[in-house]
């Protein structure tokens, strides 16, 4: 038994659908299909919560209709009837209509988990109608959380035995479900964060304790860099865990960074395979591999902020002073990527967004918060001191740490 993750690229257009279909048919023995949304799904979804959040209703509709026709058009070019996605929108402009809960997160976890379940619609129709028999299952009803909509704790003994009793195989060798998405005691949804979908696939193979785990993507594995941003960039034909968690959280488009953690304990190989050759190898993730020795890896994080605290009395910065700006910081799910500190500065660098600029506010009570934004965090792993002055060429330096083979650089 295997489990197949496939992000919105595999399934953004009538064309890339097929080429899934195909990829899943080609499998004959057991398998699991975690989906994402389709291709700028989730980003138009995202825009359509803020709008309803603001209380532009009409809008909210429009990018919601705008939603549907896409959809509808795909299912068409499919052969498929566009009425399957009936039931789905209507629930969706009923909410946006008559629902009376204005917290923004909880309302983003019933928004946003809508390209996830039309994409994943659309994909088992799709199988059957191409003969691979397949089953449709609601992730809500197998990942248990509690109610971070945005950014949900799993509940994993209960998570574990709900997939255990879905995916018993019993008539079907092929299940279809969403990642991304799950629930919380109320039955409310909630979401695992953005590209949460990878972290799905992963408990689901941890669960089912399955033989290997293969996330398919529009490159050829797991690049040393972005290569749409990095022109040097080569395939990393294996990883271990550990630097496969750390690449992903410096901020390389790996996986999400949560995904290692389920597989580890079991010992569950991860594959990133390209959907668009079936033929290349990519890369394998697992205990015994590693990176080659002094093979450069780069990530970047771009809309990144700086913000710097001052305290308004001039005391000195201690201990429970950098704690409790921690604090603030993670009640508003915001994700510290470097933290600095001198006797009168703390200094710390975040994605900007929404939830931050709240955070910037809730700082001002306590101090004097200065901020930069437009940054980019640069990370090198096994970095020489000409890849640092390649990479920071003409862009100032605002804060920059190091150790034996990481850098980490912030530029304006």
């Amino acid at each position: 038994m295997v489990v197949y993750k496939f992000g919105g690229a595999a399934v953004g257009s009538p064309e890339r659908i097929r080429n899934t279909v195909k990829i899943i048919s080609g499998y004959k023995g057991k398998l699991v299909v975690v989906v994402s949304a389709m291709a700028k799904t989730t980003d138009a979804l995202e825009e359509l919560n803020l709008a309803y959040a603001e209380r532009n209703i009409d809008e909210a509709l429009n990018i919601l209709s705008c939603i549907r026709d896409f959809h509808c058009e795909t299912a068409d070019k499919l052969g498929l009837s566009a009425s399957i996605f009936d039931d789905m929108f209507q629930n969706t402009v009923s909410f946006i209509k008559e629902n009376k809960i204005r917290d923004f997160d909880c309302c983003y976890g019933q928004i946003v988990s809508l390209g996830e379940l039309l994409a994943s619609l659309l994909l088992n129709e799709c199988l059957n109608s191409c003969g691979t028999l397949s089953r449709l299952v609601d992730a809500r009803k197998l990942v248990m959380t509690d109610s971070s909509f945005r950014e949900a704790k799993i509940y994993f003994d209960q998570t574990e035995k709900n997939i255990r009793d879905a995916f018993s195989f019993s008539d079907v060798s092929c299940y279809v479900t969403q990642g991304f998405i799950g629930s919380n005691s109320d039955g409310a949804t909630t979401v695992l964060g953005r590209e949460g979908s990878d972290y799905s696939a992963a408990i689901i193979a941890s669960a089912m304790s399955s033989e290997n785990l293969t996330i398919w993507k529009d490159v050829p594995g797991v690049l040393s860099a972005d290569p749409k941003l990095f022109s040097d960039a080569e395939l990393l034909p294996e990883l271990s865990y550990k630097d496969a968690a750390e690449l992903s959280y410096y901020g390389a488009q790996v996986i999400h960074p949560k995904t290692v953690k389920p597989l580890v304990a079991k010992n569950i190989p991860l594959f990133v395979k390209s959907f668009l050759d079936t033929s290349l190898e990519g890369t394998k993730i697992s205990a015994n591999s590693k990176i080659r020795q002094n093979t450069p890896v780069i990530a970047s994080k771009k809309n990144q902020i700086l913000i710097s605290i001052l305290p308004k009395d001039f005391s000195f910065v201690l201990d429970d002073a950098i704690m409790q700006t921690i604090s603030i910081l993670h009640s508003f799910n915001v994700k510290i990527h470097i933290i600095q500190s001198s006797p009168l500065c703390i200094s710390l660098c975040a994605d900007d967004g929404r939830n931050t600029r709240l955070a910037v506010d809730e700082l001002k009570i306590n101090g004097i918060v200065l901020y930069n934004n437009n940054l980019e965090l640069i990370t090198i792993r096994n970095y020489t001191e000409k890849l640092i002055e390649k990479y920071s060429e003409n862009k100032e330096r605002l804060i920059m740490q190091r150790d034996r083979s990481t850098v980490r650089m912030l530029l304006k």
